[in-house]
């Protein structure tokens, strides 16, 4: 039997006592931490899968998703604990996990000779040993004789991929920004001008731009100068400017002294995105009528102001086009639709004079942000914290991974540039008494989200992202906040409904509903995503939930019975968020502003308040026969449901406020936003 010692990073582990150290910090790990850690390091750089997990550290029994990702949780925060810069574990979908890491095994004694130990100090000197004795005298002829034989076989853009991927673990990006706060929607030309935003003092979104490695803001005027894309040729770009109620697309010549032209109005609750053709001349872009409306794809002719729908609705996708890319040749539309928070639907396009002829559709298991396709290169997509490369059978290749979320992503001269940033949000309360003043309440580096607060205001439940993903935590008033439960993988946000006796919450996810006891944190599915599930609300008589769904093609509501387990739908004329109070019935509809009331026993619906706004589907509420919501720009208010005297105002709006909030007998709990913090950085193209 042996003793092994490896270099993971700046951490030393020692398999056989099951420890990490750096420096003098230490910890010990869970036996099946251990030997994950070990099988990872065995193979760095490249994906371990479940199956392979469940093989070797499970002995192929029978083990639960949630055994998986426990182990995994607790070693990345065994790992975050000695060295948080780090990132030591990347999730790749569909092929399993990775050592981010080096990892260098430094030597192997007898576990009786424990005499000999080499300190962190000393492990540069035998990595070199390693890397240089061993390491390229075997590998460098295996890789030519393989490069030899995949090229003969016609393999060679799949080993290059494949290869590119190993390397990617070694990519250290170069940062191109460093100002106080976050630049954001970056663009660039293709000589290397790159566009991008930052925000102001004052909350406003202005646009820079950076030539020749000297940054200048080009855009300050009042107003919030928003989606902006530099053209390739870098003579002029195109921006959406919204100033109060007004919004249009407007394009800017960086030639000449032309002013600014507006070229189409658009909807202030839709956010433009354009990709230019490579002639400079046209451009795409993806913009929907409405917030009810998915994002659709459109194609402008500046000298012709011709504009042309190039794409239809996806029944799958909701929010329709969320990430839009012209091939630096010109021959390809690449569209990323949004079908969950964790997948997405990709369509390339061929690019003609007329309307584009679709090649090929896939699904992706990851939720795409922002794609690009340089020239020579196979596409490029950016997930929340990694980057793909997509290959030609439509699989995708991991290529880098982002300690901080990213937001963009361009590309020009070899050079890939994204921009990733650290959102933090924290939850404050303020009491319901006159002239009180609001404290803040729960307050991490991550964001913590939609509080969820019982009537006796004696507990809290919330989101949080303190460990990568949503997660449902807790906090007993006088008591610290704890873990409560993991969502069902993969988790993405939530939104969460007290019973009504507060014994537990109730929570849709990927069209499922479930279940969460408090007193024993466990979860249980209550029925399955076929019934597309998606705003809950648990009804007064603890035995039913209503829930919106798009099941009978339209979001209407319907009610599940608990007891006998029976699904029923309630509204017929829309419904997407609604409280059942006795035998009636409050709900909000998806498509039009306003506030309905119906008996169950009747067909005719009553609009009860014509201003209620539709973004109040997410934390509107009924108690005590007052409603409680929220008015954009105005703030969070309640008022008596069968009454005709002036609403109360609980909480002013400002730009820091995210309209998350709760309710108590005793105070309001509501989510703020601090400013964030992020930089663009660049990376060589695969």
């Amino acid at each position: 039997m042996s003793k092994q010692q490896w270099l993971l990073g700046q951490l030393i582990f020692e398999p056989q006592r099951r420890t990490l150290q750096l420096a003098e910090a230490h910890c010990t790990l869970e036996p099946k931490q251990a030997q994950l850690l070990l099988l990872l390091a065995q193979h760095a750089g490249e994906p371990v899968s479940r199956e392979r997990l469940i093989s070797e550290i499970w002995q192929g029994r029978v083990v639960s998703e949630s055994a998986i990702n426990r182990a995994v949780s607790l070693l990345r925060k065994a790992c975050a604990r000695l060295d948080p810069t780090t990132d030591y574990i990347a999730t790749i979908p569909k092929l399993g996990y990775c050592l981010l890491p080096a990892a260098t095994l430094l030597h192997t004694t007898a576990v009786a000779d424990s005499s000999e130990h080499i300190s962190p100090s000393a492990a540069p000197a035998v990595l070199a040993t390693v890397n240089t004795t061993k390491a390229s005298r075997a590998w460098w002829p295996l890789v030519a004789l393989c490069v030899i034989a995949l090229a003969a076989s016609g393999m060679w853009l799949q080993f290059t991929l494949s290869f590119s991927k190993q390397q990617a673990q070694l990519l250290i990006p170069e940062p191109v920004t460093s100002f106080d706060g976050a630049e954001f929607n970056i663009s660039s030309s293709q000589d290397g001008q790159l566009l991008y935003h930052r925000r102001d003092a004052a909350g406003g979104v202005q646009l820079w731009l950076r030539s020749k490695q000297q940054d200048k803001p080009l855009i300050t005027s009042a107003g919030q100068a928003l989606n902006g894309s530099i053209s390739p040729d870098g003579r002029q770009l195109v921006y959406r400017r919204l100033n109060a109620d007004q919004c249009q697309i407007v394009l800017v010549s960086l030639s000449t002294s032309t002013p600014e032209r507006p070229l189409l109005d658009c909807p202030t609750d839709s956010e433009f995105q354009a990709s230019w053709h490579p002639d400079s001349q046209h451009f795409y872009y993806r913009l929907r009528h409405s917030k009810t409306q998915p994002y659709l794809v459109y194609r402008y002719q500046i000298a012709t102001t011709l504009q042309q729908q190039l794409t239809l609705a996806d029944p799958a996708s909701s929010n329709g086009a969320i990430a839009i890319t012209v091939a630096a040749d010109g021959r390809q539309l690449a569209v990323a639709n949004y079908l969950t928070a964790n997948s997405s639907r990709l369509s390339l396009y061929q690019l003609t004079d007329g309307q584009p002829q679709l090649l090929q559709t896939t699904d992706l298991r990851i939720g795409v942000v922002d794609l690009t396709w340089p020239a020579g290169q196979p596409l490029i997509l950016a997930s929340r914290n990694q980057l793909h490369l997509l290959a030609a059978d439509l699989s995708l290749h991991h290529y880098y991974y982002s300690q901080l979320p990213l937001n963009s992503m361009a590309s020009s001269n070899n050079q890939l540039f994204f921009a990733s940033q650290q959102q933090q949000a924290g939850i404050w309360r303020q009491p319901l008494t006159t002239n009180a003043q609001a404290t803040p309440f729960i307050v991490s580096s991550q964001l913590d989200i939609l509080p969820r607060v019982n009537q006796q205001d004696s507990e809290l439940l919330f989101l949080s992202t303190r460990q990568g993903q949503h997660q449902v935590w807790r906090k007993v008033h006088n008591g610290p906040e704890h873990l409560l439960a993991a969502l069902p993988a993969p988790a993405s946000f939530t939104r969460l409904s007290w019973s009504y006796d507060q014994r537990s919450i109730y929570f849709s996810q990927q069209g499922a509903a479930y279940q969460l006891q408090l007193a024993s944190a466990s979860l249980t599915q209550l029925f399955g995503p076929e019934h597309q599930a998606y705003v809950l609300n648990a009804g007064q008589d603890n035995n039913s939930l209503i829930y919106s769904s798009s099941k009978s093609g339209d979001w209407q509501l319907w009610r599940y019975k608990l007891n006998g387990k029976q699904h029923q739908q309630l509204t017929h004329q829309g419904g997407y968020s609604g409280y059942l109070v006795a035998d009636t019935l409050y709900y909000s509809k998806f498509h039009q502003d306003g506030l309905w009331q119906r008996q169950l026993d009747s067909p005719d619906e009553q609009l009860l308040m014509a201003d209620f706004d539709k973004i109040n589907w997410l934390n509107w509420q009924v108690q005590d026969n007052q409603l409680v919501y929220f008015k954009p720009g105005l703030g969070v208010f309640r008022q008596l449901l069968q009454n005709n005297s002036p609403p109360e105002l609980l909480l002013a709006d400002s730009p820091e406020l995210v309209h998350h909030y709760s309710l108590s007998n005793r105070a309001i709990y509501f989510v703020k936003r601090q400013p964030p913090q992020g930089d663009i950085f660049q990376l060589p193209l695969p």
